[in-house]
């Protein structure tokens, strides 16, 4: 919109503004930036249920269907996760999972079936309905919460049911888009939308509508009290997500004042996008390749228009993820062959399926596990189901001669299933020889370092393979013993504990030592308060979810290895994760305030 056109525009909307009065709400900046234009409002109505008796010979088969409408649910969320960053940030999309396997919630819709042979609407509804007027006579607030992402949950799991589904959103370009809260189907097709801002009445930075904000790069505050009654469609609304508020019908001069400082931010951005394709060298020299962490094919073009040097972290597991069949030989073949055709003469690393724990899959028969993290998942299941390995691993084989590829191990423990996973390898290429089929020969094979045995122990994996990766989403978990899920603990995720920071040196050094590349592609690689300590301690090469690229690339670009590495030696000398914390980003925020500013979720680094 040129000047006189957006001129024009704010003038009809503050005759419409002088309707109402001016009014600031605070709520949380979820994604950082500023924000202007008129509010697009989703106001939804609950889905209405009907009660209806079912036939005796009918029961399991209702049941069934409550089922089958939870899986649809979690999938659905399951493809939200699927295009965004690892890391605490998608705590609320995974707590959302478990609470759509609450065994209570469950057992007890079942028995209302099974006992009163309702339907499963109505089923559902009245054992919510119970549930949440016993959250909402809490006194924790936290519990009072909880009923609100419960709320959200069941309306979508009785669309499900009712096969319904929400009307799409499609709000004009430049618009504010406005809602109690929003869908993951609904936030996934914002990228289309141009849209100015996002505001939601609940969730917090966690949620997945700010997910998805940051993703793609939209200003957005969350957790606004009462925002459907403050806002009519047309208001004219300022989204500070610097600062956490909305300005709702604000008057000329307050809206010229955040027209400076929106343009400030997007000035900053557009001066990082325009270096976007120059690679990340040091003022001294030192190269660091930095690539993008993708999970389906169609990030490759955001990946790419971001600067990424190739894919670090390709996660192949969503090829397993809402369907009804295995992903075939072929199918994994494909889907390699497009993702390195598109990206070369990029390398693109190819994880092996990293499924059980926080990635079900229907297509296999998985106990439930009292600590999942630790129990049947990534290389430990894909040696169990060793056929369904032996696919993917031919697939990702005859992709090969097509680039670059790389083939990555996750989670592995120790060198005695590193050369399980080896010989799966080995075996894949064998069949492949023997069939006459062809394939490549020589491809680059790591590991992903995720656990502390895999850290202390990586000089025996720097001998077997091409490559190290560290993923410090888990390697904290497992080190500082707290459940990434438990948002009672989850203050004790500390990336900056001297523990981690030793590890992380560790492996650095190891990798080093036999001339071995060692990446970082936990949430830590995109977080710019982290970068030089990382670089510092002697990561070679970072992986991170597109739209943090050219933050990373342009402070890389900016400073020297000396500064970097005294800033590591400092740090790894301190006594706690706090005080590591307070002497990184007060370093970081005096030599980059406005890339923090842009790369940081609010109380992280920003102002």
């Amino acid at each position: 919109m040129n000047d006189g056109a957006e001129s024009a525009a704010f003038s009809g909307l503050f005759r419409q503004a002088d309707l109402g009065l001016r009014r600031e709400i605070d709520g949380a900046a979820a994604s950082p930036g500023v924000g202007i234009g008129p509010a697009y409002v989703v106001d939804r109505r609950r889905v209405h249920v009907l009660h209806r008796h079912i036939e005796r010979d009918l029961v399991e088969a209702e049941i069934e269907r409550l089922h089958e409408a939870l899986r649809a649910c979690r999938q659905q969320i399951e493809v939200v996760k699927s295009r965004l960053p690892h890391g605490e940030h998608r705590q609320i999309l995974k707590a959302q999972q478990m609470i759509l396997r609450d065994p209570d919630l469950i057992q007890r819709t079942e028995t209302l079936i099974r006992e009163e042979l309702a339907n499963a609407e109505w089923a559902l509804t009245t054992v919510t309905d119970q549930i949440l007027e016993v959250l909402g006579n809490a006194d924790d607030n936290y519990f009072r919460e909880r009923g609100s992402d419960l709320t959200y949950l069941i309306e979508n799991v009785l669309q499900a049911l009712l096969g319904e589904h929400g009307d799409e959103i499609d709000p004009p370009p430049g618009s504010v888009v406005v809602a109690q809260d929003l869908s993951p189907a609904d936030t996934a097709r914002m990228h289309r939308c141009q849209v100015a801002g996002l505001v939601t009445g609940v969730g917090g930075k966690t949620s997945h509508s700010a997910i998805m904000a940051r993703s793609l790069q939209i200003p957005a505050v969350v957790g606004v009290d009462d925002v459907l009654a403050a806002v009519d469609a047309g208001d004219l609304i300022v989204v500070d997500a610097v600062r956490g508020r909305i300005i709702v019908r604000p008057g000329p001069e307050e809206v010229a004042h955040f027209q400076a400082e929106r343009d400030r931010h997007l000035a900053f951005e557009q001066k990082i996008r325009k270096e976007h394709a120059f690679p990340a060298v040091s003022q001294d020299g030192l190269h660091v390749r930095v690539r993008a962490n993708i999970a389906i094919s169609e990030e490759l073009d955001l990946a790419l228009r971001h600067g990424a040097e190739g894919v670090g972290l390709y996660r192949s597991e969503y090829m397993f993820m809402n369907r009804d069949t295995l992903p075939s030989e072929e199918e994994h073949y494909r889907m390699a062959k497009h993702v390195l055709r598109r990206c070369a003469p990029y390398t693109v690393v190819f994880r092996t399926f990293d499924l059980g724990a926080d990635k079900p899959t229907k297509l296999l028969e998985l106990e439930e596990e009292r600590n999942p993290a630790m129990g049947m998942r990534s290389l430990r299941l894909a040696l169990r189901e060793r056929d369904m390995f032996l696919a993917q691993l031919r697939g990702f084989l005859r992709a090969g001669v097509h680039g670059p590829l790389a083939i990555m191990l996750p989670l592995v423990g120790g060198v005695d299933e590193l050369g399980a996973g080896l010989d799966a390898i080995e075996e894949a290429r064998d069949q492949l020889a023997t069939a006459g089929v062809a394939h490549a020969d020589d491809i680059d094979i790591g590991v992903m370092i995720e656990t502390p045995a895999a850290a202390l122990t990586a000089e025996h994996f720097a001998r077997r393979v091409d490559f190290l990766s560290i993923g410090t989403n888990d390697l904290i978990q497992y080190t500082l013993a707290i459940d990434r899920e438990n948002e009672a603990v989850s203050y004790l995720y500390q990336p900056m504990h001297p523990a981690i920071l030793r590890l992380i040196k560790e492996v650095a050094e190891a990798g080093a030592r036999h001339h071995v590349p060692v990446s970082l592609c936990g949430e830590m690689a995109a977080d710019p308060r982290y970068t030089w300590v990382l670089l510092g301690l002697g990561v070679a090469e970072l992986s991170m979810h597109p739209s943090a690229i050219p933050v990373i690339k342009h402070i890389i670009r900016s400073s020297k290895t000396d500064d970097m590495k005294e800033l590591a030696e400092r740090v790894l000398k301190v006594d706690s994760a706090s005080e590591a914390d307070e002497m990184v980003l007060a370093a970081m925020r005096a030599r980059f305030p406005e890339h923090l500013r842009h790369g940081c979720s609010e109380g992280e680094g920003g102002p």
